[in-house]
């Protein structure tokens, strides 16, 4: 059997890693013509970690991030609205969510993929032809047969698109910028990830390495200038000088060609994820809203679950791909539905206050119930 994945980001990767500890052969078509450290930070929760751990590559992650303690979210001045223990950001077997540079956690992806599968660069998919023998798949400068195909591809996904031409994305309203500064946290804060509020904005970040500092801010559209660079630096500093000087600080350390701004969007809820032999993965399914952090953590444990399903004994593509989507779409939804909830919540003039009461009024029993749904893993 010869799996063919469309993709080879975090998901595309992870799939492709996690097939091989399943004993089946994989082979990774990524479009990029190189796999570069490009991007801002990634916040890898518990559950994705298990994933990771399982996979032997836990150790390595940790040596190339940051293990946070805690993580909260405060007031515009860093004063938490509920001052929490560790053991709510953690599961019941010490594990932390790590802050790491997204692209430095490709590379390790990639770097391990290439020990046991074919990772192909510059191949832009085109389209794909499936019939009872698998499928044929078109690329600019090529073809290729597989016998099961996975889209790992991401938000704007092209297989989703050839699959479900009405599919849709949808927008927040919301711009997020994101960046990478140059500097050390304070001594209490360098294990901490904060998400600090101010009246319709927040502004998050946390430690990723010993000299950098990932951070990320959200406003309303109307308060997003559009622009990236110097501009966006410049409008960043007044959009948050109510702020921490903290704050302040890290966007003063930030190369302005370094800020990127985007419309934060999700993904309308597909009635279904395969078609045939073929199945889509991680955000191509199921993109989210980056509220929760747990956009990647679902590609990796989409990776987990598809992997385990497809290894069982004489199970049929179609079979496997319907359990998949019975495992995975109860908590999907949940995630997609809440994270897209918080964040305009967090953004309304009348909602936020009432956040900022259920933050300080849900006891810390209910917070490790959440959390350890949100953490579990089957098996």
């Amino acid at each position: 059997m010869k799996i063919g994945i469309i993709g080879g980001g975090i998901t595309g990767l992870t799939t492709a890693l996690a097939l091989s500890k399943a004993g089946i052969p994989s082979v990774v078509y990524e479009q990029a013509k190189a796999i570069n450290a490009i991007g801002a930070g990634i916040w890898i929760q518990p559950n994705a970690v298990k994933v990771l751990d399982w996979l032997g590559i836990k150790d390595e992650i940790r040596k190339l991030g940051i293990e946070l303690n805690k993580m909260e979210i405060t007031n515009d001045k860093l004063v938490p609205f509920k001052k929490i223990k560790s053991e709510v950001v953690q599961d019941a077997e010490g594990n932390k969510t790590i802050a790491i540079h997204r692209g430095r956690l490709q590379n390790l992806l990639y770097n391990e993929a290439l020990k046991v599968a074919d990772v192909k660069l510059n191949k832009t998919y085109v389209s794909h032809a499936t019939g009872p023998d698998g499928s044929n798949i078109t690329f600019q400068d090529s073809e290729e047969k597989v016998d099961i195909l996975l889209g790992a591809d991401g938000i704007d996904s092209t297989i989703r698109k050839a699959l479900f031409p009405n599919s849709s994305l949808r927008s927040t309203g919301q711009v997020c910028w994101r960046g990478i500064s140059k500097m050390e946290l304070p001594d209490n804060l360098r294990y901490l990830g904060r998400e600090a509020w101010g009246k319709q904005v927040r502004f998050g970040f946390s430690q990723i390495s010993d000299d950098e500092v990932y951070w990320f801010a959200v406003a309303n559209a109307g308060q997003g200038n559009q622009t990236d660079g110097a501009d966006s630096k410049a409008h960043l500093k007044v959009l948050f000088n109510n702020f921490s000087a903290v704050v302040s600080e890290l966007i003063d350390n930030t190369e302005s060609t370094a800020i990127h701004e985007t419309i934060l969007q999700d993904l309308n809820r597909l009635s279904q994820w395969h078609s045939d032999a073929v199945c889509l993965l991680g955000d191509a399914a199921h993109a989210t809203t980056p509220n929760m952090g747990q956009g990647a953590c679902q590609g990796i444990e989409d990776a987990y679950y598809i992997s385990k399903l497809l290894s069982q004994s004489g199970i049929a593509p179609g079979d496997a791909f319907q359990e998949f989507e019975l495992k995975r779409r109860k908590k999907v939804d949940y995630i997609v539905n809440t994270s897209w909830q918080f964040g305009k919540m967090a953004h309304s003039r009348f909602g936020q206050p009432i956040m900022k009461v259920m933050l300080k009024m849900t006891p810390e029993s209910v917070l490790n119930s959440q959390m350890n749904k949100l953490y579990s893993l089957e098996g």
